[in-house]
């Protein structure tokens, strides 16, 4: 009895299952205030419920580790900044029981389908006394945030099993949907979520242009999957509804605009500069955008909870010394990186390629020179970090007369390009903590653009697909390109340089079938001689992560298919 009783709760734990057997004399109401039967009782409680949806959402780029991003390391634009094999830096260590697998599924069928399935649940009684604006919002929220999670789910493990209401008992025969079942329930909730969401919301909440936007990319993946280009020109619909204004007042900004335009920088960087990220401090390009806040009861009080952008994507440039041998120090403009996202080559140098004055290539967008900053050093302080290669091929310091020294930088960890999207003020004011309070755009017009013209290119008008693409380069003032320019690389490459530290690129790559290729070509060259890279060990079968072994150990009534190549 006891075994039995223990794979219950690892079925209830891992399948999201909710509690408690219906039409028995031992089932209570619970008096508990914030037990669902008495929160859930009007517009004032379901609201708190679908803000821990929020909270859930925003938990999404922290909840694997403070010290791995796995929705970027281990693709084509960033290795781990380490020469051990961790970080996918060696994909064969990708397996069932790694706890990034494992972590991400229950976030998604724990945390958020869960959640939602509840909200769901009664939402339409006609008893509830919620008016119907309100009614309709807080359903169209919950409807969002379960697509976004089922095209989350297709996109890393491809085909899982839909759980349309909230399960009350012990469940043990899971079967997989397929993948394209999986997208069409996503597009499915996003469709009815895009008529009952308002236009215009308070900052940090979904508005109708945020699931028009979201429902352009699951189009194109259904295209892909069923191998049905009218899937296309829904997509294209769906982000024409964003782009022209149809869903909302957003567009892409082209003029600078807000406080950070009295400083030096360009509309790119002003997209991004702390306090100006939301609609109402007049950024009309985000639709959504993760909220954080300092010191504030449900914002971010600990840097557990707070925008770790910095910590993932910065250098760890406090390990770079003067040629003195005094330590630079982490500073209030830069924060504390620990080198765990080290752009790949194709990130640093490549992208640029087609044209370096690319406005998003600027130095207010991409830092690349360094400045040392103890004061304890007078004769170096304040001055640009100056470097030269060494006939070892190895990247070394120079002193004020022109002489190399011997301490050697390290770019693959504290010593690389840092993108300045990621700047902003410490968590709890505290620069050590390698995170930020900044809002984190999520969704923003200038992908949606890039959505609508990869749906033009896969229906096979490159002219239209280069307009939309001319559309983000313009706002750049990058080299305009042409219809025969436009290639599934080229989207790629474009969504690298307008969406990097944005954007979860393995999730891209994933569901465009790209995932192998790009980092067998882009993330091969080993940091160390014979040591391992993403592209050297990466395998066909990495197209889609595994399923924890916990679920198919668990799921004694059904046969629960892993993917194939995994163990």
């Amino acid at each position: 009895m006891k075994n039995i009783f223990n794979r219950s709760l690892l079925i209830v734990s891992l399948l999201f299952i909710g509690t408690a057997c219906s039409e028995s004399y031992l089932d209570e109401v619970p008096l508990d205030r914030f037990s669902p039967e008495n929160l859930l009782t009007s517009a004032a409680g379901y609201d708190a419920a679908v803000v821990s949806l929020y909270e859930g959402a925003r938990q999404e780029h922290i909840i694997a580790s403070n010290n791995f991003e796995y929705m970027t390391v281990g693709t084509d634009q960033t290795q781990w900044g380490r020469n051990d094999s961790r970080g996918n830096k060696d994909y064969s260590l990708l397996n069932s029981n790694l706890s990034a697998t494992i972590i991400y599924w229950d976030w998604a069928f724990k945390e958020m389908i869960v959640k939602a399935n509840l909200i769901l649940e009664n939402i339409d009684d006609p008893a509830l006394d919620i008016a119907e604006a309100d009614r309709n919002n807080i359903k169209g929220q919950a409807l969002f945030f379960r697509g976004y999670t089922y095209n989350f789910l297709a996109n890393i493990y491809g085909g899982v099993p839909i759980v349309r209401e909230r399960i009350t008992e012990p469940k043990f025969d899971f079967v997989r949907d397929s993948r394209a079942d999986v997208l069409a329930f996503a597009a499915g909730d996003l469709e009815l979520a895009s008529q009952l969401l308002p236009t215009q919301v308070p900052d940090g909440r979904i508005p109708r242009a945020a699931a028009f936007h979201l429902l352009s990319e699951v189009y194109i993946s259904l295209g892909m999957e069923k191998k049905d280009p009218t899937f296309y020109d829904k997509s294209i619909a769906a982000a024409t509804k964003v782009i022209s204004k149809e869903a909302g007042d957003y567009q892409i900004m082209t003029e600078r605009f807000g406080p950070a335009s009295s400083r030096p920088g360009d509309v790119f960087s002003d997209v991004f500069a702390e306090g100006q990220i939301n609609w109402s401090q007049g950024n009309k390009e985000v639709m959504w955008a993760w909220q954080f806040e300092n010191f504030t009861i449900g914002g971010t009080f600990t840097a557990s909870s707070a925008n770790n952008s910095i910590r993932y994507w910065g250098p760890e440039y406090d390990r770079t010394q003067s040629p003195n041998a005094k330590l630079n120090l982490p500073s209030d403009s830069l924060g504390r990186g620990i080198g765990v996202n080290s752009p790949t080559n194709y990130l640093k140098y490549d992208i640029w390629k087609i044209d370096p004055n690319d406005m998003r290539n600027s130095e207010y967008n991409i830092q690349r020179v360094f400045y040392y900053n103890n004061p304890a050093d007078p004769e170096y302080f304040g001055k640009p970090i100056r470097t030269r290669k060494a006939a070892n091929g190895k990247l070394y310091t120079v002193r004020n007369d022109g002489t190399i020294t011997n301490f050697e930088l390290d770019t693959l960890r504290m010593y690389y390009p840092y993108y300045r999207k990621i700047n902003g003020t410490p968590v709890g004011n505290n620069v050590l903590s390698g995170n930020t309070v900044k809002d984190f755009s999520r969704m923003r017009v200038a992908e949606t653009y890039l959505y609508r013209a990869e749906a033009y290119f896969r229906k096979g008008d490159l002219a239209k697909a280069a307009d939309d693409i001319n559309v983000v380069r313009s706002r750049a003032k990058a080299k305009l390109i042409t219809a025969a320019d436009v290639t599934e690389d080229f989207i790629l490459d474009e969504r690298s340089r307008e969406l990097v530290v944005e954007e979860p690129r393995l999730r891209t790559l994933i569901r465009m079938g790209r995932l192998v290729d790009r980092v067998k070509k882009y993330n091969s060259k080993p940091s160390v001689p014979n040591g391992p890279s993403s592209g050297g060990t990466i395998q066909d079968f990495n197209r889609f992560w595994p399923i924890p072994q916990k679920v198919i150990d668990a799921n004694t009534g059904a046969k629960f298919e892993q993917n194939p190549g995994y163990l």
